[in-house]
């Protein structure tokens, strides 16, 4: 960490003339020649209001320069318009800030008063700016700026935010490459598994602690399938990195311990499609009718706007109900009165029914042109997902997600479905939906499901209305009284439903474009912070809470598991003792994770 700064030189005093007047949450000050001031650091300053000493912590939210000189033109004369001609007299002009007010302590709706002094705040004041001493169970993700290069502490969250209690859910936003989207979503799945081993280490027999099952989607070229390599980016800058990741309370970090891989089962065959240079330890996953049936996905498979129609879906719940057979807590593929077994039987028994005549019992109360719609949809999804869906086979391998506090991640992949967005988006929802049973039934306390999602907006696009967006809203809005955390990330939050992003307790900013953030939802950030977001170097992120008065920025230590094959270390001998996933948890608890 770089030198702290010096919080007992006085950095300069409020002012409030005319038209920079101080108000219950932004005041002025007019800084000392000798000084420099910088936007986002973080100042305190205090005085008497009626007999009561207040303190007041705020942010810097731009620093300004002003001349003695009234226009440009007084500027120019003043050197007689020639920049080799050195006046006699200095200008004398005043550098001053605009201070977003974080916290007052004792609380209190008012400003400072003129000529309060003003110091550089300390960690432990910065903290307390942004309620760090209120937070009962709080997760330290970075390092707090304070300026360009000093840091006020460590940057954390608070957890009941996050993971349900007062709210949940984390989002971020990032412009490819320099959003950093996955660094920050798999370090927090990182700190999470981190957190949950620590609270088992020192109370192995305690009651509700944290439990966290990370469910992981990759959606981008398998670069989520070497998460438990070393990262030769940390190893070349190690020394700094790892002074980082101490700075902020972490002296082991590691990749993953043992994470589960899963890729789409290739057509035709038992193993999995081609994972680029993992070739070894990956699972595959299908479904066949069966499965799809027994699990409650049918209407999954068709992904258009128009199934939630009467018409077609009508027909689509009609043809599931008849697949079915059993209770409703135990269904099954039903297996009389000549019912397909397979996706292929499926085609061909529907055929024949959309090809009756209209006062046929085969669905008879839809229309040919519904009948059709229906065949041309099911036919098409189910050719192109041949080998994740079984077209001809009777059993399937489908994904069935822990039920119980895991030591790593299940990573799961979307990527080799690239040619077929309705199947990437068919997993998604699957999967959602078995989390969603199994929290139902309430088996574990304190259990949370993190589920990480890159582009939100391919899975809840923002003018769609489909079952699998309403599964993502759903989850968003309802998900985190069952323990169902969503870690989303987009490059453009306009562009998904406003219902999952407005859902988030805890948003993330990263480098994002200018036409972004003009849209309606950013909002919530003031000019300043939009003028930050459109400027932060990749590992910054503006994060927001609802505690929080304005935004933290942070830096986001380098990973040390690599985030794409390129950046991957050669995978090194396990070596002997525990094997498999429950070694990770006796390692991890041993080196503190």
């Amino acid at each position: 960490m770089s030198t702290p700064a010096d919080t007992t030189v006085c950095l300069g005093r409020v002012a409030a003339p005319s038209q920079h007047e101080c108000t219950s949450s932004t005041f002025y000050f007019w800084v000392d020649q000798a000084c420099t001031v910088e936007r986002t650091q973080i100042v305190t300053t205090s005085c008497l209001l009626a007999g009561r000493k207040v303190e007041f912590v705020g942010i810097v939210q731009e620093v300004y320069r002003r001349s003695r000189q009234k226009d440009i033109g007084e500027e120019a004369a003043r050197f007689d318009s020639r920049s080799g001609v050195r006046p006699p007299f200095d200008s004398e002009g005043v550098t001053y800030a605009e201070v977003a007010i974080l916290r007052t302590d004792p609380v209190a709706h008012t400003p400072p008063t003129e000529e309060s002094e003003v110091f550089l705040a300390s960690a432990a004041a910065a903290a307390k700016g942004f309620g760090m001493d209120k937070m009962a169970d709080k997760l330290d993700i970075g390092l707090l700026r304070n300026g360009g290069t000093q840091f006020a502490g460590r940057a954390c969250i608070d957890l009941a935010f996050l993971l349900g209690e007062n709210g949940g859910h984390l989002n971020v936003n990032g412009i490819a490459g320099l959003g950093t989207k996955s660094t920050l979503l798999l370090s927090m799945n990182w700190l999470l598994l981190r957190e949950a081993a620590r609270q088992k280490k020192e109370k192995p027999s305690g009651a509700n602690l944290l439990q966290v099952v990370p469910v992981v989607f990759n959606v981008k070229n398998f670069d989520l399938f070497f998460i438990d390599r070393w990262n030769t980016k940390f190893r070349d800058g190690e020394a700094e990195h790892r002074q980082n990741w101490k700075d902020m309370g972490v002296g082991d970090p590691a990749p993953f311990k043992t994470p589960k891989f899963l890729a789409p089962q290739a057509r035709g065959v038992t193993t999995p499609v081609a994972t680029g240079g993992r070739t070894t330890g990956v699972e595959a996953y299908s479904w066949s009718l069966s499965d799809v049936i027994r699990q409650g996905l049918f209407k999954f498979l068709f992904s258009e706007d128009d199934i939630g129609t009467a018409n077609l879906g009508g027909l689509v719940g009609e043809v599931e109900e008849w697949l079915t057979s059993g209770t409703q807590d135990d269904p099954k593929l039903r297996t009389t009165d000549g019912a397909p077994k397979t996706f292929q039987e499926l085609l061909e028994w529907f055929k024949k029914a959309k090809d009756a005549k209209g006062d046929d019992k085969s669905f008879g109360d839809f229309l040919a042109g519904t009948k059709g719609s229906f065949y041309r949809r099911l036919k098409y999804v189910v050719m192109e997902g041949d080998g994740v869906l079984r077209r001809n086979d009777e059993k399937g391998k489908p994904i069935v997600v822990p039920n119980c506090g895991e030591t790593s991640p299940t990573v799961i992949d979307l990527y080799g479905l690239v040619g077929t967005p309705s199947l990437q988006r068919f997993v998604v929802a699957a999967v959602f939906h078995q989390i969603q049973q199994t929290q139902s039934a309430k088996k574990v306390a304190n259990l949370k499901f993190l589920i990480t999602l890159d582009e939100l907006n391919r899975f809840a696009p923002k003018d769609s209305h489909d079952p699998i967006t309403q599964k993502l809203e759903t989850v968003a809005s309802e998900g985190r009284s069952q323990g169902i955390i969503l870690f989303g990330a987009q490059q453009q939050a306009s562009l998904v439903k406003p219902r999952v992003i407005e859902n988030s307790a805890v948003r993330a900013v990263g480098r994002s474009g200018t036409l972004e953030l003009g849209a309606e939802v950013w909002k919530f950030l003031g000019p300043s912070a939009r003028s930050a977001a459109s400027q932060l170097q990749p590992d910054e992120k503006l994060i927001y809470q609802p505690s929080f008065r304005e935004p933290m920025l942070a830096k986001i230590p380098f990973p040390p598991f690599a985030l794409s094959e390129n950046d991957a270390a050669e995978a090194e001998p396990t070596g002997g003792g525990a094997t498999g996933r429950s070694a990770g948890l006796s390692t991890a608890v041993s080196s503190g994770f």
